[in-house]
């Protein structure tokens, strides 16, 4: 950390120590104050309009968490309306603008985008690590901690919730913190169609509801801004609702994707970036570096409508072919070319009560997942000899327990405690002379436990006080490559992580606020030994430490003008040898994100928006010998609606990055050939419609 900013990270918490020591701690509330005060927070939600969704019990939706105001949540929580987005291609551009959250476009539909919250799954070379990840309280992460969040059909979200720091390490392994996205409700009975179009961009869907029941589909072809860069994706989901006895509630979707093509152009090397970003390595269309894949999930949960009890209950299957950039020919190599056939599924149940002041909540889960994993060589393009086969296998089971107090002069107290125990076991069937036998198993058995305080200093301010402990185990996918030779990595052991943070909360009919601190220290944090063509190897490294400021400030000026700040700050290094220490790479140190809304109608019959994105540099390498430059980018887009008779018309125009900057997207961390820049997406416009027909 440097010595200004560790300056002004012990003059806060000097200040909030100060703070939580003063007399104001000592005034009582009578119950009419407390009625009072929520009563005001009801109303601030409602004259903010789309702001935030100040309730935890909206961020978890059925799983191991209390209905509260956000005010005086202790958790450091932030939320994004989506309703009034337009189409998303990734779910990086719905991230924007929430503290903590770093989301890199990679521009690449074969990587996913990159997603990190303070610096949790800033490992991953594709999809998402270190972050559980949940779409309408259920978990869309496997048990071992990994998610690919492009195969959900984007479109459906109505919002997006983050929870960052110790209360989040109660959702067990792998939980750096939580990303819980919800649906819009269900529509009632209507039509609709909607076109979206761009400089490579056709996309259509289409969405039919009942009320209870609804069918969205949709289709995408993007051809990409580098050569060997095309997309299409297909997807589908079904949603439905029931009321059974007047009390009982079960809610469930079935979701399909199929994407039958997902062309991966690789990274660029520094030189190759700099001379022509829209380029492409040349091995990605010597091998055809590619990736199909398919998904299916049911997902199903039963409450009362009272909600002192929830089940859950998930099955699902992902089929994967990967083309990597190189042969993979050698007898003890995993092979170039990917095919992984993967089954899940999990079951999950919590109960509440409420006992005077007392709240308490006990819940247990258990996931299980089996991959069939063979890997042949690359023949430039084509499938060659077998070189790996084997089956892996993870189960998870989780008992917790949580509860929180609220004392007469308003001290909020909370505590919990999650157990979770996770085993790994993978059989080889691939066993030749010069290839042994690589399988194995092993076990992880580790607490998480989180602590908290939250007082109300005036009506419309609350001060938070927070500690905990995680885990987070390498999953199984991380543990099939190891640099030196092939085999699984069995030596990979789970990162530990200790956390504390401290925070204010504001909120008024007009304004929304938070700030928070936070230092997190780690042991054995898991990071990208190498990446080679796609194929990437982990390692443990000695110890890791984080320290941040995640600044968040909305205000609605009038009924024109709206803007929404959010600043994050964050020094995060690691230990390597002789006691030196180096930044983390793929972690900007900065990020700022400045959102500016305009309605001249003071409705949605017309927006227009102005957004603002600044992000640091980004290391590369554990070395720290190279970086891609930090970047401001302008987005500007204009909405419209109207309605004739049983129809609604939207129609929106959008530019990313206006200023048609040359920048990185993301990086690939470690990459051993040097190819860590993907490039950032040019200048393009992007327009749609959406015909809306209710049906009487």
């Amino acid at each position: 950390m440097s010595a200004k900013f560790s300056f002004v990270f012990k003059s806060l918490l000097s200040v909030t120590a100060a703070v939580a020591c003063s007399p104001v701690f000592a005034a009582g509330s009578d119950a009419a104050a407390a009625s009072e005060h929520a009563a005001n927070i009801a109303k601030s939600k409602a004259e903010i309009g789309n702001a935030v969704e100040t309730n935890i019990e909206r961020l978890v939706v059925t799983a191991t968490q209390q209905p509260k105001p956000w005010l005086s949540s202790s958790a450091a929580i932030n939320s994004r309306d989506l309703t009034d987005e337009a189409p998303a291609l990734d779910i990086a551009s719905l991230l924007q603008g929430l503290p903590g959250v770093q989301a890199d476009q990679r521009a690449n539909f074969a990587q996913d985008s990159r997603i990190s919250l303070r610096g949790f799954g800033s490992r991953s070379s594709f999809g998402v690590r270190g972050i559980e990840v949940l779409l309408d309280g259920q978990p869309w992460s496997t048990a071992d901690g990994q998610s690919q969040p492009g195969s959900m059909l984007l479109d459906q979200l109505g919002s997006v919730e983050v929870l960052r720091g110790p209360f989040a390490a109660l959702y067990g392994n792998s939980a750096g913190g939580v990303l819980a996205l919800r649906s819009k409700p269900i529509a009632p009975p209507s039509v609709s169609l909607t076109q979206v179009s761009g400089n490579q961009l056709q996309q259509q869907q289409l969405q039919a509801s009942s009320g209870q029941t609804e069918l969205s589909l949709k289709q995408l072809k993007h051809d990409g801004f580098r050569p060997h860069n095309s997309a299409e994706k297909r997807q589908a989901s079904l949603r439905q609702t029931h009321l059974f006895a007047d009390y009982l509630q079960l809610n469930w979707r079935y979701d399909w994707s199929d994407d039958p093509l997902l062309q991966d152009p690789l990274g660029l090397t520094f030189a190759e970036w700099q001379q022509n970003p829209s380029q492409t390595a040349a091995v990605a269309t010597l091998f055809n570096s590619q990736k199909n894949s398919a998904q299916r999930q049911l997902s199903m949960q039963l409450e009362p409508l009272s909600g002192d009890w929830q089940l859950g209950v998930w099955h699902g299957q992902r089929d994967i072919q990967q083309l990597l950039a190189f042969s993979g020919d050698a007898i003890s190599s995993a092979g170039g070319v990917v095919n992984l056939n993967r089954h899940f599924f999990g079951l999950k149940g919590q109960r509440q009560f409420e006992l005077g002041r007392w709240w308490l909540q006990y819940s247990a889960q258990f996931e299980q997942h089996t991959d069939q994993r063979q890997g042949y060589v690359n023949q430039r393009g084509s499938i060659g000899d077998l070189r790996r086969d084997e089956s892996g296998q993870v189960q998870s089971s989780e008992l917790g327990v949580r509860s929180e107090y609220l004392s007469a002069d308003r001290w909020r107290f909370s505590a919990g405690v999650r157990l979770s125990q996770l085993k790994f076991a993978v059989t080889d069937y691939f066993i030749r002379p010069g290839n042994p036998d690589d399988s194995g198993e092993k076990s992880d058995q580790h607490p998480s436990f989180a602590l908290g305080v939250s007082y109300p200093l005036l009506p419309d301010l609350s001060w938070s006080l927070n500690m905990g402990q995680g885990f987070e185990t390498p999953t199984l996918t991380e543990m099939a490559y190891q640099s030196n030779g092939g085999g699984l990595n069995l030596a990979l052991k789970a990162a530990r992580n200790q956390q504390i943070e401290t925070g204010v909360k504001y909120q008024t009919e007009a304004t929304l606020a938070s700030l928070d601190l936070f230092y997190i220290k780690s042991r054995d944090e898991l990071v990208v030994d190498q990446s080679v063509g796609g194929r990437t190897s982990y390692r443990n490294a000695a110890s890791s430490s984080r320290h941040g400021l995640e600044l968040f400030w909305q205000q609605q000026w009038s009924a024109h003008w709206q803007h929404r700040f959010s600043s994050t700050l964050l020094d995060s290094s690691f230990e390597v040898p002789n006691n030196t220490h180096r930044l983390l790479p793929g972690v900007a140190r900065v990020q700022h994100d400045w959102l500016l809304e305009y309605r001249p109608w003071q409705d949605d019959r017309w927006l227009l928006r102005t957004q603002l994105n600044y992000r640091g540099k980004l290391w590369v390498d554990d070395a720290n010998s190279l970086s891609a430059p930090a970047v401001t980018l302008l987005q500007l887009d204009s909405r419209w609606q109207f309605d004739l008779q049983h129809s609604q018309w939207q129609f929106w125009l959008g530019l990313e990055n206006a200023l048609d900057k040359t920048y990185a997207g993301a990086v690939v961390v470690n990459q051993a050939n040097g190819r860590s820049f993907e490039p950032g997406i040019p200048r393009q416009w992007v327009a749609g419609m959406q015909l809306t027909i209710t049906l009487d």
